[in-house]
């Protein structure tokens, strides 16, 4: 049995070598860092990006095609990734087992840290005022928000966080942060130095992103289009961060990758 690992950036380096040092067999192509195989006529286990796609690409500096990995695809492949979208009918149709890791436990809590760590990095980079003492906006409370906001507390901030649900509200609360609701910021946003947000869509007007100061930092952690309206994004102190376990704790995140691929094919050999 031989694992491809293929196209991305640094986590598919350690992915790669996390299997080699657990004894299997890994031919890589595109991964940075490490030497190009020629790909085979027909793969088995084909890993793949987490995410795996842009547009008709693999992600990653090598722009490897997708179609290259779907015509080595047969019902004899298992396909590793995560948010195949598209590209998830082609390789079934091909009679490949599709392994879709976005969403799945306990990677997603997992990365939930280094995408904090990153998070907080960023904030760090881009403003001349410490964490500690600062306000801070954490929007939405799911895992990312979670360790996220926990974290900043750590580091002496004043974290409110942006939520909708009542569970949410009490647990924050509980941990001893401060709460609002999402959308109506009936605290107002003036007063905030950084804002991280991790909903996927919009929870901020114009005319309420027109109060902020004019020095608060945002970072977008979410996927597009994000919470920030685009045509509002240039006239702000935003940055659009994805990907931030791959540029803050690739390593880390390219195990946590490995470890969870690794539990399916041994699931596979039991069953």
């Amino acid at each position: 049995m031989t694992l491809w690992v293929l196209g991305g950036d640094a986590r598919s380096r350690f992915t790669a070598e996390f299997f080699r040092k657990n004894g299997f067999a890994v031919e890589t192509h595109g991964v940075p860092q490490l030497t190009d195989s020629p790909l085979p006529q027909k793969l088995q286990y084909a890993i793949l990006p987490f995410p795996s796609f842009a547009g008709a690409l693999l992600r990653g500096q090598s722009a490897l095609p997708a179609e290259e990995i779907l015509a080595r695809s047969d019902s004899q492949t298992t396909v590793f990734g995560g948010q195949f979208s598209s590209w998830r009918e082609p390789f079934l149709s091909r009679g490949a087992k599709v392994c879709d890791l976005y969403g799945s436990e306990p990677l997603t809590t997992s990365n939930a840290i280094p995408t904090a760590e990153g998070a907080i990095c960023l904030a760090i980079e881009h403003s001349p005022i410490t964490l500690h003492g600062s306000n801070c906006l954490v929007v939405g409370y799911g895992r990312c928000g979670k360790i996220l906001a926990h974290k900043l507390h750590a580091l002496g901030a004043n974290v409110t966080v942006g939520a909708r649900r009542d569970a949410d509200f009490a647990f924050a609360e509980a941990m001893g942060l401060q709460t609002d609701k999402s959308g109506i910021w009936q605290h107002g946003l003036h007063a905030y130095d950084f804002i991280f947000n991790t909903v996927p869509t919009s929870v901020f007007s114009p005319e309420q992103l027109s109060t902020l100061s004019a020095d608060c930092v945002i970072i977008e952690l979410a996927s597009k289009p994000g919470g920030i309206p685009e045509t509002e994004q240039r006239n702000l102190h935003y940055h659009f961060a994805p990907g931030l376990p791959g540029k803050f704790s690739a390593k880390t995140a390219g195990i946590l990758y490995a470890q969870s691929i690794l539990s399916i094919i041994e699931s596979e050999c039991i069953h």
